[in-house]
């Protein structure tokens, strides 16, 4: 499938979406003023006149605000585009099958009324022959039913997907460009030994909405890319990937990239840590799920019987069973010591997106996009509880206790749940935001989320009975954390920092301060390869390893130091 859009054109190719960009001539401006600079900051660095170098250095930027708006734009009337034609040939395809099931409800109609008619004076052999042939009609009728509701599922499924990509494009692609821009000024900067110039920050002004479209505010936009030019982490330079912010300076980093594995030929959706902090499993898209040693990043075991690609993970705490939610709406139990399979849960409907074991080992929560969550008691995997008619379920956690799990979906809304009888307890829907991740702290009163357009929102529970379950749910912060969607987030083990992976590419440690409230700047940021985006996040018990698996099928390993 190929479609083009102004100068940007899409094609979808082997399972994999591709963005070729024409040039613009923005785009040989944006180039044409690097180009400048370079030569402006030699000949500042003659003549001691910096005017020569800041200037195209403002120019650069600011052509390349206007290229990434540009590009925005683009991608949304694309999207639009491609949702106006899934429409129209729905549309198409509905009102075909519903002109062929009334004209074979009406020749069944007319069908029954001879049969019925007839019966007095034709043979029963004769009669019997037409009674066939009615069923056949109501089967066919049935089946144009089906085929019809199979559509409408398809082309759901086909927006969220939509929707996927774009959120990718949008947070790779054009941060690429950006991350190119600020590097080639930290590199100038050093040649001509000044320190970096602090770029203006760029006003918020409107720009004339794309042909055929309604006028759009732009003035997010440009006050988020005006917030990242602004931003320390941006300029950072190449050698130091991680720090602790002190005041206005980075210091010494706390987080160090032992390694990378090259684990997987697809994204690494889910991530999970033994107790023991020695081994990791990781669960991907290629349908395949893994055991390794961490200290070397060895191989030990390829678990391979999932039909379809690996979504959530869970290792119970005595690290002897391993559970595994896939696409193809299972739920796989494994032995972890020796690799091999036990069973398969089959309850659900749809693919299953969270799992989770209690404290004591007895009691799996999976969560599925079916609309429901499922009770399994551990290791027989007889059902306990199931939970039904909610929001298709995007995350479970549970709580440290035991006593409770968290669970979200499309809506934003926060439910919480009593893991002994499956009852809801108390929710929040004050968030608007819809959630991909979730994350609950080890004293059990704080609840973190990560969404889709990348703030992380946060809940406390500040009361908890008797039965240790809470009585009240209050959202208390939430911070704009990452440029994209947010794939994961986890607690660290002592609760006093917690860890966020985005499409954009970066992992980010969020501390928290002595009134428990996170600073809205992260303190500590893991960067990989630009456009790398990070799909999973894991952490040991230890709280000395992060796991961050990424869209390129890689599993970065970071040792504090």
């Amino acid at each position: 499938m190929s479609e083009q859009l102004g100068q940007t054109i899409v094609i979808y190719t082997h399972n994999r979406y591709i963005v070729m960009s024409q040039l613009h001539w923005l785009d040989l401006s944006e180039y044409l003023a690097i180009s400048i600079a370079v030569v402006g900051a030699i000949a500042a660095a003659a003549s001691s006149t910096w005017i020569y170098a800041v200037v195209p250095m403002l120019i650069s930027l600011i052509l390349n605000a206007i290229n990434r708006w540009r590009a925005y734009q683009n991608i949304r009337l694309h999207e639009r585009t491609l949702e106006r034609k899934l429409d129209r040939e729905l549309q198409q395809q509905g009102e075909v099958l519903q002109q062929e099931i009334a004209q074979a409800r009406s020749f069944a109609t007319a069908l029954v009324k001879q049969t019925m008619a007839a019966s007095k004076s034709e043979p029963a052999a004769l009669v019997a022959a037409k009674h066939q042939e009615v069923t056949a009609l109501e089967q066919k009728f049935d089946q144009h039913k089906q085929l019809m509701q199979s559509m409408q599922d398809h082309v759901s499924g086909v927006e969220g997907s939509l929707k996927d990509v774009v959120d990718l494009l949008e947070a790779n692609a054009l941060n690429d460009r950006v991350e190119y821009l600020e590097r080639h000024l930290m590199e100038v900067s050093q040649q001509v030994g000044i320190e970096p110039a602090v770029p203006t920050r760029i006003a918020a002004t409107s720009i004339p909405a794309v042909a055929d479209e309604p006028e759009v505010d732009i003035t997010p936009l440009l006050e988020m890319i005006s917030e990242d030019l602004m931003s320390s982490e941006l300029l950072l330079p190449e050698n130091m990937v991680s720090g602790e912010l002190s005041g206005d300076l980075w210091s010494k980093p706390t987080w160090h990239l032992q390694q990378t594995i090259e684990a997987h030929g697809d994204w690494v959706r889910c991530l999970s840590f033994t107790p023991d902090g020695t081994r990791l499993v990781s669960g991907s898209f290629d349908k395949t799920i893994k055991l390794w040693q961490v200290e070397v990043g060895k191989l030990v075991h390829t678990f391979t019987d999932s039909l379809k690609g690996v979504f959530a993970l869970a290792v119970s705490p005595d690290g002897k069973l391993l559970a595994s939610g896939s696409w193809d709406e299972t739920i796989s139990l494994w032995n972890l010591e020796s690799g091999t399979w036990i069973q398969n849960l089959t309850q659900h409907q749809s693919s299953v997106r969270s799992l989770a074991i209690s404290p004591d080992g007895k009691t799996l929560v999976s969560g599925s996009f079916d609309r429901t969550i499922v009770l399994w008691h551990l290791p027989a995997g007889a059902v306990q509880t199931t939970i039904v008619d909610l929001e298709p379920i995007a995350a479970i956690s549970l709580s440290a206790s035991g006593k409770f799990f968290v669970s979200t979906g499309d809506d934003g809304t926060i439910k919480i749940w009593s893991l002994a009888t499956g009852a809801a307890v108390v929710e929040s829907t004050a968030n608007k935001h819809c959630i991909g991740s979730l994350a609950i702290d080890p004293d059990g009163q704080t609840i973190a989320a990560g969404t889709v357009n990348g703030y992380v929102v946060l809940w406390q529970l500040p009361h908890i009975d008797d039965h240790g379950l809470p009585s009240q749910i209050d959202q208390v912060q939430t911070i704009k954390a990452h440029a994209g969607q947010i794939n994961a987030c986890v607690f660290s083990p002592d609760g006093q920092y917690l860890i966020t992976g985005s499409v954009d590419g970066k992992a980010k440690v969020w501390y928290r301060g002595e009134d428990r409230q996170f600073r809205d700047k992260a303190r500590s940021i893991l960067k990989g390869d630009p456009g790398r985006s990070v799909m999973s996040v894991a952490i040991s018990q230890q709280n000395q390893t992060i796991a961050i698996g990424g869209a390129d099928g890689t599993i970065q390993l970071w040792q504090r130091i």
